[in-house]
């Protein structure tokens, strides 16, 4: 539930609650597996006493920044609680040919079980970052892909670079890992968030019945 004391037109209120649910809730996989009750609500009451918003207002552009904002703190909130999760997994995909095909290969990398039990072990196995994305259906080549744990580079022009393999794997050690991959085919970009794989997640899915 996301409210606003702003006066805002219902259809800009729409809108705009569109555009960001794609960018934010809809950026967010825990275990690939979804609820009857998943939902999102922009509710505006109009207590600030302003003219009503409308998609051409010049203040727009501040409200539906502001609503992003807030929508993407609690999208990767969702992802740090998820079900047994120790991390919050922020994936990054530029060079894309297309914003869609970004999102897909970072969905794809997210989402991928080898990449999240790699992140829970504290593996920087850019091996399995490079596979998910292989299957993700995106077209893209690998050859002129670039890859990074943390600020640690792993992979470049289709082979693995040179580095300290304790200094990849570290970056992985904290509550927050980042996976950025960069390819040629582009100028899109796309953020997703998601969770390591632990035990804890296996042991409180496999203890009820729903």
């Amino acid at each position: 539930f996301l409210a606003t004391d702003a006066a805002v037109e219902k259809d800009c209120l729409h809108e705009t609650l569109g555009r960001v649910t794609d960018r934010t809730f809809n950026r967010v996989t825990v275990d690939g597996d979804t609820s009857p009750s998943d939902m999102a609500l922009l509710m505006a009451n109009g207590a600030a006493g302003n003219g009503p918003l409308t998609l051409e207002s010049e203040d727009y552009p501040v409200f539906a920044e502001a609503v992003e904002s807030v929508a993407r703190e609690l999208a990767k909130e969702i992802a740090r609680d998820g079900e047994g999760a120790t991390r919050l997994v922020e994936v990054i995909v530029e060079g894309a040919a297309g914003e869609e095909e970004a999102v897909t290969l970072a969905k794809s990398v997210v989402g991928s079980n080898l990449v999240k039990t790699a992140v829970f072990g504290e593996d920087a196995n850019w091996g399995r970052v490079i596979t998910a994305m292989g299957y993700s259906g995106v077209d893209f080549d690998p050859e002129v892909v670039d890859l990074w744990f943390g600020p640690v580079k792993v992979f470049s022009g289709g082979e693995p670079v040179a580095h300290e393999e304790a200094e990849a794997n570290a970056t992985l050690a904290g509550d927050e890992v980042r996976i950025t991959a960069r390819l040629s085919e582009g100028n899109a970009s796309a953020t997703v968030w998601g969770c390591d794989l632990s035990y804890e997640y296996v042991r409180i899915n496999g203890s009820y019945r729903t």
